[in-house]
């Protein structure tokens, strides 16, 4: 079972963060929250309030009960954990930190940490942070550089999701600020369930760079008095930034890799268009964008080659026994986690495995061995030990035969 946090489902169309609150010592805060989650094999609600306001002499936080909550949205939004009719659910990056955890020797444990913190950023807030790091989070470029990268957004969309009504939903999402709870001019007295296409578009092309009102793309007084500050103390942490001498040598390394794989173009603009998984979880086509569309696997390994200079590992025959193998050793550790559910716990969803799976290779500096093709192939055999089911949600579900 995978939980998932329903939304909007134009919001993968613009990878941000909207909380501006519970975003401090955010590689710290996971930290705590992984070792806590490998402690006691599980979170509740109870365990999760104490970490956040209990004693910090005793290896909790000590704030207040506000916290609960603010921390509770913005790990949410990293994909950790979602708090939900008073009990928390676990997301698949904190199991896939608690995978590599467990699987990995002490020493290799904080590489494969980053990167999962890393990919978790990228997926949720990408657009904002690597675009504030391209500009050296020095404002007036940032100004220009997230303006420039939503205005070219919202003009390419309009070559995939044609007709006024997209148009609109491209321009609400594809803003610098969009306030969480408001439901926003053209959502008034809609539910989310409502934003998803009912009927067929009209082929009528209307360039979403036509604004309308509330649409112009405004910076706030204060956001840039607290938006970099967040992003650059979560690029120090990843070793990407120094408060001092700027970009690291990691990180000027990680943005030739994000240039080479197309993901900053000449202009010195980084985009992260939705992967094929996301655009079918959220209701369209996996192949919304043609050939441009990338897999869960894709991105993963070239965020991994640009972060840790991983390498993949040709496929041969054998590897499928290889592949095996690790799964149900994740296997093993997934199901001895989040106890509560351990009876939902009989699929592991490639969100997951995959992840997991690219963070042990960097933690380990060898060649990940290329698990999808490995899973292809076994699928093929007359004896096959793993099954993958297709998902909606998460792509994918991976369960060991008996």
């Amino acid at each position: 079972m995978a939980a998932t946090a329903h939304s909007d489902p134009y919001a993968i169309f613009m990878r941000k963060i909207g909380y501006s609150v519970g975003l401090d010592l955010t590689a710290a805060r996971v930290e705590d929250l992984v070792t806590r989650y490998l402690q006691d094999r599980d979170l509740t609600m109870t365990s999760w309030r104490e970490l956040v306001t209990g004693s910090k002499n005793e290896g909790s936080w000590g704030l207040n009960e506000s916290a609960v909550k603010n921390i509770g949205d913005f790990f949410c939004s990293l994909r950790l954990i979602l708090r939900a009719s008073g009990d928390i659910l676990i997301l698949e990056n904190l199991d896939a930190m608690a995978i590599c955890i467990e699987l990995l020797d002490e020493e290799e444990r904080k590489e494969a940490q980053d990167f999962l913190l890393l990919w978790a950023i990228l997926v949720n807030d990408g657009e904002i942070f690597v675009n504030l790091l391209l500009a050296n989070f020095e404002d007036k470029q940032a100004k220009e550089t997230l303006r420039a990268m939503m205005l070219q957004k919202r003009a390419d969309l309009s070559g995939y999701l044609l007709g006024k009504a997209s148009a609109r939903q491209i321009n609400r999402v594809i803003m610098i600020e969009r306030q969480e709870k408001n439901k926003g001019s053209a959502g008034v007295g809609r539910s989310v369930a409502s934003l998803k296409r009912a009927q067929p578009l009209q082929y009528e092309k209307v360039s979403v760079r036509a604004s309308e009102k509330g649409d112009e793309i405004e910076f706030s007084d204060d956001y840039f008095s607290k938006v970099p500050k967040v992003r650059k103390r979560w690029a120090v942490s990843l070793g990407l930034w120094d408060n001092k001498m700027g970009l690291t040598q990691r990180g000027r390394d990680f943005l030739f890799g994000l240039r080479r794989a197309g993901y900053v173009d000449d202009d010195d603009r980084f985009t992260f268009w939705p992967m094929d998984y996301e655009l079918v979880r959220s209701g369209f086509k996996s192949d919304l964008f043609g050939k441009d569309t990338k897999s869960l696997w894709t991105c993963l390994v070239e965020y991994g080659t640009a972060y840790s200079s991983l390498s993949v590992k040709p496929h041969v025959k054998g590897d499928e026994d290889l592949a095996v193998e690790f799964i149900g050793e994740m296997m093993k550790v997934f199901r001895s986690l989040h106890v509560r559910k351990v009876m939902l716990r009989r699929e592991l969803p490639i969100t997951i495995v995959y992840p997991a799976a690219v963070a042990i290779a960097c933690a380990r500096g060898k060649s990940v061995i290329n698990l999808p093709a490995a899973i292809s192939t076994e699928q093929m055999s007359e004896q096959r030990r793993i099954a993958l089911r297709r998902s909606r949600k998460t792509g994918g579900a991976l369960s060991i035969k008996r």
